[in-house]
């Protein structure tokens, strides 16, 4: 028979605040972009108010009346459009005395230069669409090969390299017929077998070798660049004095957030409305999580260092295996908040900048039974390259048994895989005579 019972049980359950959501958020950002998401929220707040932020980031308020600064001309802040890539070979082109029909010719295959200096367009295609014929379209490219950067307008890196090769005023005078025997005589690269093979002494096939590798295989790279260069401002700083440790936050980000005293006086006597209120709450709520968020990036940063403080007196070399959870022991934090805390950070430190993850690194075995980290195993490995002697570099298991000897317990595939990493060749590519 059915029945209605009432009945009474106790839950748990966790709810996450709008203050909360903040917090999380907050904790998440850079200085950088902490700075922005202030500057926004303290123009759509006036109870809020942000003072100490740098200079770069200084814009006028949306609130305020432009017209009454007179030395302000929006037009004269826009920026000019950056020349291209066929801006730049096709003024060369209007430059040369040359037939109408040639000009358009060069100016129509200039347009057709991919951004490193290439030509990405076959000659007849090229004659098709500008209806000439394939011997024309050719006069053009040698044209557009006669332009600076010497190597564009280049087919393949073998015509590009050819291409500045005989530009050059002081050449190798092996290099030109080491490019034209082929790339395969460049990589791998041996002095003696390529010496034998070109009809050239080995010292001569490695004076070429040398000559042909400062040359640029994308001569047009860096010109008609429009992408703003990338620059790293650190969230923090850690230096050594008197050998003890120092930690701080960089200026760029220490700002100083307050409630403005007139208005929240006018808000505590009453009489301004549910708006205004709220406006206040939010205010508090924003200047709580930032100081949370400093708190607690202090206290992370600060477990990190001390755990780490090797790295700081020896450099990569001292960087002890870590992870998040011991972090998140160490200062009583979830492992998830210690996760939101490094996230796209960077610290200044006397060997450089870093992430605040690089800070966190596998751990391999030593035969002491101890424990050392991956990253001061790829450093090893690299200063063991860099002294092994020219014409006999070390393989991959000589090397796995050099850092044996050093205490470091590494295979062979795992030398192989932090050499790839590290961008390094393998033996028989580093070989020189």
């Amino acid at each position: 028979m059915l029945g209605v019972k009432l009945l009474q049980e106790q839950r748990f359950r966790l709810a996450i605040t709008p203050e909360m959501k903040r917090s999380f958020h907050l904790l998440t950002l850079s200085n950088q972009d902490l700075v922005r998401y202030l500057l926004d929220a303290a123009d759509a707040n006036p109870l809020l108010e942000v003072e100490g932020h740098s200079a770069p980031l200084a814009r006028l308020p949306r609130s305020m009346d432009r017209r009454k600064h007179d030395g302000y001309e929006p037009l004269l802040q826009a920026r000019g459009a950056e020349p291209t890539l066929e801006h730049f070979l096709a003024a060369q082109v209007r430059l040369l005395d040359l037939p109408p029909a040639l000009t358009a010719t060069a100016e129509y295959l200039a347009g057709c230069v991919n951004d490193d200096g290439y030509l990405a367009l076959d000659l007849t295609e090229a004659a098709s669409a500008l209806g000439i014929s394939v011997d024309e379209a050719a006069e053009g490219l040698e044209v557009l090969q006669s332009l600076d950067p010497a190597g564009v307008g280049a087919r393949s890196l073998q015509e590009c390299l050819l291409l500045q090769i005989r530009r050059a005023s002081i050449v190798d005078r092996h290099a030109e017929r080491m490019v034209e025997a082929g790339l395969s005589e460049l990589v791998p690269f041996h002095p003696g077998k390529a010496g034998a093979r070109l009809a050239m002494t080995a010292s001569e096939a490695k004076s070429a070798y040398d000559y042909i590798t400062r040359l640029d295989p994308k001569p047009c790279r860096s010109i008609g660049c429009t992408a703003p260069p990338h620059y790293v401002i650190p969230d923090a700083v850690a230096e050594l004095r008197d050998g003890e440790v120092r930690l701080e936050f960089h200026s760029a980000g220490n700002l100083r957030i307050s409630m403005n005293e007139a208005c929240s006086r006018w808000v505590r006597q009453g009489g301004t409305g549910e708006i205004w209120a709220e406006r206040a709450a939010e205010a508090r709520a924003i200047i709580r999580s930032v100081q949370l968020r400093r708190k607690t990036l202090m206290r992370v940063l600060a477990a990190v260092m001390e755990e780490q403080e090797l790295f700081l007196h020896q450099g990569p070399s001292g960087l002890k295996p870590l992870n998040l959870a011991m972090i998140a022991e160490k200062i009583g934090m979830h492992e998830s908040t210690v996760s939101r805390a490094v996230q796209g950070k960077y610290i200044r430190t006397p060997h450089g900048m870093f992430e605040w993850k690089a800070f966190f690194a596998t751990a391999i075995g030593t035969d002491d039974g101890d424990r050392t980290s991956a990253a001061a195993a790829k450093w090893r490995l690299k200063e063991l390259i860099r002294m092994e002697q020219a014409d006999r570099p070390h393989s991959d298991s000589r090397l796995a048994e050099l850092l044996a000897g050093e205490g470091i317990v590494v295979s062979r595939r795992t030398v192989a895989k932090y050499r790839e990493e590290l961008r390094i060749l393998p033996s028989r590519e580093r070989k020189r005579r």
